[in-house]
């Protein structure tokens, strides 16, 4: 078996003045790996072993002797930092700043297709940690697009409605103006189990199980800031105009000494159907403003509809339909029991969607 060589270190005699610049390198060297560097060579300059040495500090005998050298050959302003030269990327400028303009463009889901469009652009093998190790240096990241409507309403008729709002808000909050505000909004839960990003051991990964059938209850729901109740109709039947009579009946029982009852809606066809418009000529305590259309960001009941998904159904297994069912009905019979949870989520602040 061949010997290790090994570093004659008695050639170099260690002078005062030598020791005492160790130990200032030393101690005003806050990583520890670079300290044990200058503690190995105070130890060498006491004339300790090398063996030693490399046993007190950890390391291999080569290790300290690479380091011996290292002072010997650069002095030790060689040692006070790892010099560690990051690897140049394999891209141009030009290149790399296409590449980050495509992903930005066309928001890929898979760092494979992202080493496809390197290949194919620019003739470059890249493996797939690669790519991603390039994106995360370069600022990008594994994001969840924000969803906003395809055709929002201007900016005006937005900053109209709020305006029109704010004045209704301020006579709801006196409760001797006997006004009413609610935002109404209808939802549908299907008893089927809704995987969503969540927190987990990437070795062992999340399972779900899927339900089979298709079954679904049908809601629709109005939303009182004032007194942050929830009114609802909910079955198994479809949202039509019998329906939304049913759930204004309602709120005519629930609000029997109000006024005016002013509901915020979106344009769904049943409201706008003959037997609804007529209905709401006979019952005119009742009064109902369409919001713009495409405008969910103005329908506060969006917000807690959001909310309940993430309480009922995402990551969430139910076996049995009527469990399900059972789950649905206390949440929205019971929604003061998360006011704490829906104090920050429900604030009457609403955001502008820009074009």
């Amino acid at each position: 078996m061949r010997k290790k060589r090994s570093l004659n270190i008695r050639t170099h005699i260690f002078m005062p003045e030598e020791t005492e610049t160790l130990k200032r390198y030393r101690d005003g060297q806050k990583d520890y790996r670079l300290k044990l560097r200058f503690i190995a060579l105070l130890l060498i300059a006491g004339n300790t072993g090398t063996e030693i040495v490399a046993a007190a500090v950890g390391k291999d005998i080569r290790t300290v002797e690479t380091w011996y050298g290292k002072y010997l050959t650069h002095g030790p302003d060689a040692l006070n930092s790892f010099q560690y030269q990051p690897k140049r990327c394999f891209l141009s400028d030009d290149q790399l700043a296409d590449m980050i303009a495509w992903v930005k463009k066309e928001l890929p889901s898979d760092t494979k297709v992202i080493c496809h469009y390197i290949r194919e652009q620019t003739g470059i093998a890249y493996c797939q940690s690669a790519v991603a190790k390039l994106l995360k240096k370069n600022g990008l990241r594994r994001l969840r697009p924000k969803l906003i409507p395809g055709k929002p309403p201007s900016e005006k008729e937005q900053t109209d409605f709020i305006e029109k709002y704010e004045k209704l808000r301020k006579s709801a909050a006196d409760p001797e103006s006997g006004r009413v505000v609610i935002f109404c909004d209808a939802m549908h839960f299907v008893h089927q189990t809704v995987p969503a990003t969540c927190w987990g051991d990437p070795s062992e990964r999340p399972v779900l199980k899927a339900n089979s059938g298709r079954q679904r209850l049908n809601i629709m729901g109005g939303y009182d800031p004032v007194t942050c109740k929830l009114i609802h109709e909910t079955d198994e039947k479809n949202c039509d105009s019998e329906k939304a009579i049913i759930f204004f009946k309602k709120l005519l029982r629930t609000y029997p000494k109000a006024s005016m009852i002013k509901v915020f809606a979106d344009n769904a066809t049943y409201f706008h159907a003959r037997n609804t418009q007529e209905w709401l000529e006979k019952n005119p305590r009742i009064s109902l403003y369409f919001l713009p259309a495409y405008a969910p960001n103005l329908n506060l009941i969006e917000r807690l509809w959001r909310f309940a998904k993430g309480k009922l159904i995402r990551n969430t297994y139910y076996e049995k339909y009527k469990t399900f069912r059972c789950h649905v009905f206390r949440l929205l019979n019971n929604i003061h029991n998360y006011e704490s949870e829906l104090s920050s989520l429900m604030v009457e602040k609403f955001q502008i969607i820009r074009q």
